[in-house]
């Protein structure tokens, strides 16, 4: 089972349980798996976890921890994901990680698009995490 943690600007950690592998190939996208819901990194930048017997892309992990084996779980560090990138909450909102005037939401297909773009203005140069949640400021 995936477990989730938020913390500030809308940043999220995911964490697989790592299984034994009795390979020592790095899994693709695609391939046949064991054990589900076992978690995997298929490079510096990719999370994988075993869905119906298939390793499937759960999350990009672009931020700068990328993803890492941590004891038998596997870390992904989405503060670097936008737009394009897979994401594993349909529905959650966070700001554009380059700063910019965008908020982006996890679509229903994993995938990060632009929910709404900031108007440009003299006084409104980002979007932040408020008291309100997500903002143009």
């Amino acid at each position: 089972m995936a477990r989730i943690t938020t913390a500030v600007f809308g940043v999220a950690l995911l964490a697989l349980a790592c299984g034994t592998m009795t390979t020592t190939t790095t899994p693709k996208a695609g391939e046949a798996c064991k054990d589900e819901n076992v978690g995997a990194c298929e490079s510096s930048t990719r999370l994988l976890a075993c869905r119906s017997l298939v390793w499937t892309v759960v999350s990009d992990c672009k931020g700068a921890d990328g993803c890492r084996r941590v004891g038998d779980t596997v870390d992904c560090d989405t503060r670097g994901n936008g737009v394009g990138d897979f994401c594993s909450n349909p529905g959650r909102v966070r700001c554009d990680p380059d700063g910019g005037l965008q908020i982006l939401r996890c679509s229903q297909s994993g995938v990060l698009a632009v929910e709404f773009s900031c108007p440009a203005t003299p006084t409104q140069t980002s979007c932040v995490l408020g008291d309100a949640g997500l903002t143009c400021m």
